[in-house]
């Protein structure tokens, strides 16, 4: 499965996170830029899902 992951950094730690398209509970920690970023990886992951299913 090619998947691409959106990533975002943690301010408080500087680490860089990792998006799942299936979601965290960090993310719904980080507020309002953890949604963003899972709507942003979701979409991701559906239009790969989509490309793929349109090339079989």
């Amino acid at each position: 499965m090619n998947q691409k992951n959106s990533r975002i950094i943690n301010n408080t730690t500087k680490k860089e996170f990792i998006v799942p398209p299936g979601g965290s509970l960090g993310l719904l920690a980080l507020g309002s830029i953890g949604v963003r970023a899972w709507k942003k990886a979701k979409k991701e992951w559906e239009e790969t899902q989509n490309s793929d299913l349109e090339k079989k």
